[in-house]
């Protein structure tokens, strides 16, 4: 019965982390700029994210669960906040300038070390400013049967890591497909890179805030 669990719980959170969004974006577009390494830590920043909201629907902190619904559009207006900051500074900030090199040339000296914590926190805050992942993860706690954590606390932290375990699998192929691609990517490509990273981030961000402030009818997860 564990084994069923861990194993499902692995399948929902690779597939959680598995539609194309701002995370995404950024995890392709820190590798190509900044190494490997930071864009795997802005994926597993939201890999924690996906976790904590599993371990808040699968332990059954109802009190957390009532604050989250009844401030879900202030959260998405925060989303919504930092990824439009994330979009500027993707123009602006230090990868557009250190990614220039002559055309035709790959740029090996475009490595500018920003820190890795900013990375993964700031990925970590997108995820859990998605209060909707934990509608989602409500949704196979009631399939599994799993909804209280006096009732299976055992079965509850199996699901948690799994889930996290899922996602965090997801960010390390996107991350080592992208860097294994880093070499053959010059200054020019990179420059182009950080300008479609940022039109996109823009665009998810601004959508979140207008889902935040009750514009749009049906807001579906897309600003993960």
């Amino acid at each position: 019965m564990t084994d069923y669990i861990l194993i499902q719980g692995l399948v929902f959170g690779f597939f959680l982390a598995l539609p194309v969004g701002p995370v995404g974006v950024l995890c392709v577009q820190r590798t190509l700029a900044e190494g490997r390494m930071h864009g795997l830590l802005s994926g597993l920043g939201a890999a924690f994210g996906d976790a904590l909201y599993g371990a808040v629907a699968a332990f059954g902190i109802s009190a957390v669960k009532d604050w989250l619904e009844a401030h879900q559009d202030g959260l998405r207006i925060a989303g919504g906040a930092v990824l439009l900051v994330l979009a500027v500074r993707t123009v602006y900030g230090k990868n557009g300038h250190s990614s220039r090199a002559p055309k035709g040339k790959i740029n090996e000296d475009r490595v500018v070390t920003h820190s890795l914590v900013k990375d993964f926190v700031s990925t970590f805050m997108l995820a859990v400013t998605n209060p909707i992942t934990l509608i989602a993860f409500a949704g196979l706690l009631a399939t599994l049967g799993i909804t209280e954590a006096g009732a299976s606390v055992g079965n509850a932290s199996i699901l948690v890591v799994g889930v996290f375990a899922g996602s965090a699998s997801w960010w390390i192929a996107i991350s080592t497909t992208a860097g294994a691609l880093r070499p053959f990517v010059d200054g020019t490509y990179q420059a182009w890179m950080n300008r479609v990273s940022a039109v996109i981030l823009f665009g998810f961000g601004f959508y979140a805030l207008l889902s935040g402030f009750g514009i749009t009818p049906f807001i579906y997860n897309l600003f993960r």
